[in-house]
């Protein structure tokens, strides 16, 4: 009998022991839950938060000039992660008064304007990938990881610039022109479709961005009359073109990316962007495009996390942006053939 009370106790005290309500009370304060994801994040930031590197991949620019052409066909704009911005597929900063409505009667009023801008609620996107490395290849070793967070952030810029070019090809308006036949003029359609840009937008584009497939058409083109003044042209840098065209830059992109198993595609190919994209802009300036950027703790656009695993070496690369649409007027495309 006492050796079954004694074998009750115990077996009371197990359950005790087991019940971790006794060491984790429970709490129906809600707030409690998002005050400890809170500090799981800062304790995960301030645990793998790699300075050194962060450091690094900000203060190294892309070899290949990725993170140029980016800044400059799709000029960042720095914002908090939740933020407004204003649409400006409007007319009001164009319109005139023809029909003399600006004059004020006398014990009248003036006329009053209605602007119809749109007002947008957005919030920066959280863009990061991952590469884990095998500490018996290197994953430990400094020069390793340098070369995997600058892997990791070209392809972060690479996507947001397909992003880009793809908001630019849902939006412009096309012409199609064979830089082959003869009397062809690439300039001179440049130039035409710019005024026309303009015209739509009711100040001039600011930018050109070539495909490279477009600028080799160009250089092609400008040679197919070879004692006409044209031929001169095909010495023109792009900067030259932009200075020419009154742009404020015209821009070149060879980049591709892997669009299949063996396959590699031009992201932007054979055509030609004209559009506005003001640098410096502010939420409410106008603009075509805008890449919207939220700065991290540190005041960089940019993180490196590393995390180590067993016999593993987890490296993360992340950044805050979104590109967006702001105005839909004067986009413009000149699709290039040579044929």
């Amino acid at each position: 009998m006492k050796k079954n009370l004694t074998l009750l106790s115990l077996a009371a005290n197990m359950a005790l022991l087991n019940d971790n309500s006794k060491f984790f009370p429970a709490s129906d304060d809600s707030a409690r839950t998002g005050l400890i994801m809170a500090a799981n994040d800062a304790n995960f930031d301030s645990a793998h938060l790699s300075e050194p590197l962060t450091e690094m991949v900000i203060d190294t620019p892309d070899a290949d000039g990725l993170d140029v052409l980016l800044e400059g066909a799709f000029p960042s704009v720095p914002v908090g992660r939740h933020f407004s911005y204003v649409s400006h597929d409007s007319v009001e900063a164009f319109q005139a008064a023809l029909n003399n409505e600006d004059i004020r009667v006398i014990g009248g009023d003036f006329a009053e304007i209605k602007l119809t801008g749109t007002m947008n609620e957005a919030r920066t996107d959280n863009k990061g990938l991952t590469i884990i490395l095998d500490n018996d290849q290197g994953g430990e070793d400094a020069a390793v990881q340098q070369a995997a967070v600058l892997n990791l952030r070209n392809r972060l810029l690479r996507s947001d610039l397909i992003r880009g070019v793809a908001l630019l090809e849902a939006n412009m308006t096309s012409t199609s022109y064979n830089w082959k036949t003869a009397g062809s003029d690439p300039d001179g359609n440049l130039a035409s479709q710019i005024d026309i840009s303009g015209d739509d937008r009711g100040i001039n584009p600011n930018i050109v961005l070539y495909g490279g497939g477009a600028w080799t058409k160009r250089f092609l083109g400008l040679g197919v009359d070879a004692n006409s003044g044209k031929f001169a042209s095909r010495s023109l840098m792009p900067q030259q073109v932009a200075d020419l065209m009154g742009l404020e830059s015209v821009l070149k992109s060879n980049f591709r990316y892997q669009s299949a198993v063996a396959t590699k595609t031009k992201i932007v190919a054979d055509a030609v962007y004209v559009y506005y994209a003001k640098r410096g802009a502010s939420v409410g300036d106008p603009s075509n495009v805008k890449r919207f950027v939220t700065s991290v703790p540190g005041g960089g656009m940019i993180r490196v996390y590393i995390q180590p695993l067993l016999k593993r070496t987890k490296v993360t690369v992340e950044q805050y942006s979104r590109i967006a649409l702001t105005s839909a007027l004067g986009i413009r495309k000149l699709a290039v053939t040579y044929t």
